[in-house]
Order: structure tokens, then sequence, then C-alpha cells
């Protein structure tokens, strides 16, 4: 039999082949800074990830966005500064902005998880401002107790199977706990959201986490986990470009512009 040490695994780890042999590219400018041969290497993967995309895609132009965000013990940690809420909140700021800058006819909500509950801190809207000045005030709220992955998703299904079926139903979950408190079964939810035709994506701060990673398959969703705060903002962003359309989701045709109506101005 063969000695199977004798064969190297050449496959590794993404990250591991995206930044392989950097060093030969990294050049120093004429005061000496890297800065600008790193900048070009994360250029070109970015590069790499646009091209990767699929061309021909039908994109829902039309979205409907819940953001569940945990807010149990976990965000207390310190692996992000000055700790998991304070980065993730000031990254979801910047996520909102570019969201609506590129989706204006979306709309967006904000679900918060902690002590065994799920709170919809906003409800979906087109108004960024609105959702930002929510999550401002969550920077004085301790987070606490153990989060729930089933209450959250519930809570976001509630209002996102109402949403017709044209536009798209999404969740994107940031969960820093390793594990979750749930009243039932949480498959069977999981069940519920893909019939729904509701894509839930998952960003977790931790490590890796079986039914994150089932939710995210079973819903046609992605699962991330961020390794540090650049790490982080990247994935956010790359929730910025609409998912493409599911193909049994309805088409229709949806009257845009202004009215026909004459408006007397009186001088």
């Amino acid at each position: 039999m063969a000695n199977m040490t004798d064969e190297p695994d050449e496959q590794g780890y993404r990250w591991e082949t995206e930044y392989e042999r950097t060093w030969e590219v990294l050049q120093e400018d004429a005061t000496g800074s890297l800065t600008a041969s790193v900048q070009d290497v994360v250029l070109g993967i970015k590069r790499r990830r646009l091209l990767e995309r699929k061309p021909n895609l039908r994109l829902g132009m039309m979205r409907h966005l819940f953001v569940i965000l945990d807010m149990s013990d976990s965000m207390r940690d310190q692996d992000l500064r000055p700790n998991r809420l304070f980065c993730v909140l000031r990254l979801l700021e910047n996520f909102i902005n570019e969201f609506f800058d590129q989706n204006p006819i979306g709309q967006l909500g904000v679900i918060t998880t902690r002590n065994k509950r799920a709170d919809r801190l906003t409800e979906l809207a087109g108004n960024p401002k609105k959702h930002i000045d929510a999550l401002q005030t969550l920077r004085t709220t301790d987070p606490h107790g153990e989060t729930t992955l089933q209450n959250s998703l519930e809570l976001a299904a509630q209002t996102l199977r109402n949403i017709p079926s044209h536009a798209s139903r999404e969740i994107i979950l940031i969960f820093g706990s390793l594990s979750s408190c749930d009243p039932g079964n949480i498959y069977d939810t999981t069940r519920m959201l893909r019939e729904c035709n509701i894509r839930c994506s998952v960003i977790g701060l931790a490590a890796e986490v079986s039914i994150c990673k089932t939710l995210a398959k079973e819903t046609v969703g992605e699962y991330s986990v961020a390794l540090d705060e650049p790490h982080l903002k990247d994935i956010l962003m790359s929730h910025i470009v609409p998912p493409p359309v599911s193909s049994n989701s309805d088409s229709f045709l949806i009257r845009m512009g202004k009215s026909n109506e004459n408006i007397s101005c009186c001088s």
C-alpha cells in the first residue's frame, strides 16, 4: 500500500492560495513604504472575485433584507477592536449607506437577539438614517445572555413571507456565538425558510458552526467566517450586490415614472 504522506496535499485553504508568494510582488516605493504594493495585491484579489461571478444572471432589484445582529455575551470578545459589537456596529453603518446607494428601491430592517429573545429594532424601511440612528442606540446596550437563532429567523420570516414573490427576500445573520438556545427544532425553521424562498446568509465571527452552514446551504445563501476586521468588511460589502433571482420566482411588469396628471401652479 502506498504511503499517503508521499503525495503532498496541493489543495490547502483558499486564503492560502490567494496570498501565495505575495512577497515576490511587494516592492518599496520612493519613501520605502510597502503600502502601495499591498493595496495592489488586495485589489487584484477583488478583481478575481468579480471575474468569478457568472455572467448573464438576472438579479433581484427589489430587495427586502433583514439584518440579524447577535447581541449575546460573545459580542464582548476583543478579537475585533475595541470589541466585536462596536466593530460590527461601525461596519454596519457603512453597509447600510452603501446598500441604499446601490439598491435605491430596496428596504432593510434590523433584528437583535440576546437573553434567548429576538427583538425587532427597526421595521423594513427605505430610510438609511432611521436604521443608523437605531444602531447607534445599541452602543449603550450591554451584550448579555445567549442568542436564539430560531426565534430571530422566525421573527424575520413573519414579515418576509408576505413580500410579493417578484421581490427578493433575504436575511443576513451576523453570528458571534458558537451555540444557540432555541425553543424547537431549528431544522423545521430551515425548511420553512426554504419553502418561502427566503435566502439566508451567515457571517460568523468566531468559528464555523454546523447549523449556520446548513442554514446557508439549504436556503441558497452564503456562509463566511471573518478572519479580521478588513475581512469582515469585505464580506459585508459583498452583500451589496443583489443576489441572483431564483428560478421559481415570478416576473411582473411594474409601472414607474412621473404621473400624467397636469399640476397647475398658482402664482
